[in-house]
């Protein structure tokens, strides 16, 4: 905005300012017609496709006998011009904007949460997005434990937190579902060592979802350990499934799906498998046949990247709760796992796990990343941000209790 004070200036150096600044305008104002002009009219225009590419400002006149014999480009104009040539404008194809919301369940954090947008090359469409802290919001948590040989003692610890957390989370939501599920490493050489514990596995789903407190107790009593030769373990592989087998598992769309992987070792890493003879890419699908991974013999671990994908693509938010010794390694890997929470602990006890849990659905609940992923270079994406606090524009993350998001996308 120019605002002009007279009351700075002589009379005759504000009226000569004046005189200047409406010149200004009007040639700004016929420049802008004649790029436009010069844009829509162009001799290698042939179609109605290449006429809206020259910009949004560019109109197609397709009446059959508009401009009899002259070339095709002069179907395409301003529209203004094509009306004073003789161009209705039910005949016009002009570039075009659709914000298509689809229905939205009302029990989301996020409203609306399906938007389709249908651009014209430099045009640009705005539409408004309603973030709020819901209050009992169903949670869905799927515990993901090492039981390899060194996690005996921490095993054990975990047989009275079904119960505990469940009465912890009533502050915070009256609908928490558990699940549970087991990973070691590759059940193959070099990484297997079966001679005094039972048989090695990727990953086991034990337990789908569900509100029954003592059902998940028996599942954890059952749980036995496993043996293998090397310190890292395959909890990226697990991670995987866990985030990709949605049935399996059994996610409610609606609920807020925390997934909690406990160790007490770092993780393979993608090309690990290498030292295995495993040389096929994780193609990043599900593979459990019988609740068992069917796929650790035959394709590498994920990589961060692939991992972090699935877990953006299914809403999940990952939970690392790691031993002391291990937590400068895991905190170098949440850079690359956006949205992760990670936890050190000395001991695996139920208290502690129940306040890592808590901790972290809290974090979780209360701010709210934008990542703005455009793939393609020519679009560009604005956040404007309300709440009751004012007006503030910002990309990234926003805490607050409700909030509404104004995005320009171009």
């Amino acid at each position: 905005m120019l605002i002009l004070d007279s009351s700075l200036l002589p009379p005759i150096f504000f009226s000569a300012f004046l005189f200047f600044f409406f010149r200004c305008l009007l040639h700004l104002s016929s420049s802008l017609s004649s790029a436009g002009d010069s844009v829509c009219r162009s001799p290698g225009i042939t179609s109605c496709t290449d006429c809206l590419r020259r910009g949004p400002r560019c109109a197609w006149c397709f009446k059959e006998d508009f401009l009899d014999g002259a070339r095709l480009s002069q179907r395409c104009d301003l529209p203004d011009n094509l009306l004073r040539r003789g161009c209705a404008l039910e005949f016009m194809e002009q570039s075009e904007v659709k914000v298509e919301v689809n229905a939205t369940i009302s029990s989301t954090q996020v409203s609306p949460r399906d938007i389709s947008i249908t651009l014209r090359p430099g045009s640009a469409a705005s539409f408004v997005v309603s973030v709020k802290q819901l209050e009992r919001y169903p949670v869905d948590l799927y515990y993901l434990v090492d039981v390899s040989a060194s996690m005996q003692e921490n095993l054990d610890h975990l047989k009275t937190v079904g119960v505990a957390l469940s009465l912890r989370m009533t502050e915070h939501s009256s609908d928490l579902w558990l699940g549970f599920g087991s990973f070691v490493d590759k059940p193959v050489s070099p990484y297997i060592n079966n001679l005094l514990v039972s048989v090695s596995h990727g990953f086991h789903h034990v337990l789908s979802m569900t509100s029954n407190m003592s059902e998940f107790t028996r599942v954890i009593k059952r749980q036995r350990i496993s043996g293998n030769m090397d310190t890292p373990e395959g909890g990226l592989d697990a991670m995987l499934q866990a985030a990709v087998c949605q049935r399996a598992i059994g996610w409610r769309p609606e609920a807020k799906r925390l997934l909690l992987m406990m160790t007490d070792q770092p993780s393979h890493l993608a090309l690990d498998s290498r030292l295995a003879g495993i040389v096929v890419p994780h193609d990043g699908l599900c593979h459990l046949e019988d609740n068992v991974y069917k796929g650790s013999t035959r394709m590498d671990h994920p990589s961060l990247g692939q991992l972090s994908d699935k877990l953006l693509e299914n809403h999940i938010f990952s939970i690392f709760a790691v031993e002391k010794q291990q937590y400068q390694w895991y905190e170098e890997l949440m850079q690359l796992l956006p949205g992760s929470y990670l936890g050190k602990l000395g001991l695996f006890q139920a208290p502690n796990l129940i306040d890592l849990v808590v901790d972290a659905y809290k974090v979780q609940s209360t701010q709210l990343h934008l990542p703005s992923q455009v793939l393609l270079s020519f679009f560009s994406v604005l956040f404007i941000l309300w709440t009751k606090m004012g007006t503030n524009e910002r990309v990234g993350a926003c805490a607050c209790t409700e909030c509404y998001f104004y995005f320009l996308r171009e």
